[in-house]
């Protein structure tokens, strides 16, 4: 509710602000007011904790949800309507185009689900307050605002998964 602090009472997040400016010439000030309308999201602290048992994020478990006609008949789709940049991206990249949509598939059946998590949140959330991974989401936090910055996108409204995977391949910041 709005009696927890949000992230502009973070001395972390501060410092984290005068980094950037230093480092890549963002404005602490704005970045400051991006943080101050942000607080940490309990959903996805509990989202990111590893599961209890190894086997409940097994592929057995999984693997029924991937390969069924749905996912084929939509990644058969996906292909047809996208042949030309699947195979620019492929020439590009050295990926072969069946791997490129069997990931499109696995992440956001090609890309019907894409994440309802605002990805600034998220990121922050994991930087500052999940310290067993807060220096490699720190990295993604500066990733995604300069991705942000880069392509003219209001930090605030990109939305995503709980961990900040961004787009149809749910792709991390870092690895855009």
């Amino acid at each position: 509710g709005p009696n927890i602090p949000t992230f502009a009472d973070e001395p972390a997040a501060l410092e984290f602000t005068r980094d950037l400016e230093q480092r890549h010439g963002f404005q602490a000030d704005e970045l400051i007011s991006q943080f101050a309308l942000t607080r940490p999201n309990a959903t996805v602290l509990k989202l990111i904790k590893p599961p209890a048992s190894p086997l409940q994020r097994s592929w057995e478990r999984y693997r029924p949800r991937f390969l069924n006609d749905r996912r084929i008949d939509g990644g058969v789709r996906f292909w047809q309507e996208n042949g030309g940049q699947l195979a620019r991206a492929s020439a590009l990249y050295g990926v072969p185009e069946e791997i490129i949509v069997a990931i499109i598939g696995v992440e956001t059946e090609y890309g019907r689900n894409t994440g309802g998590f605002s990805v600034f949140e998220a990121l922050a959330t994991l930087a500052f307050k999940y310290p067993p991974r807060a220096e490699f989401f720190r990295t993604e936090l500066e990733q995604f605002l300069l991705l942000a910055r880069e392509n003219n996108l209001d930090p605030l409204a990109v939305k995503g998964s709980y961990a900040g995977a961004i787009g149809i391949p749910q792709f991390m910041p870092g690895s855009q």
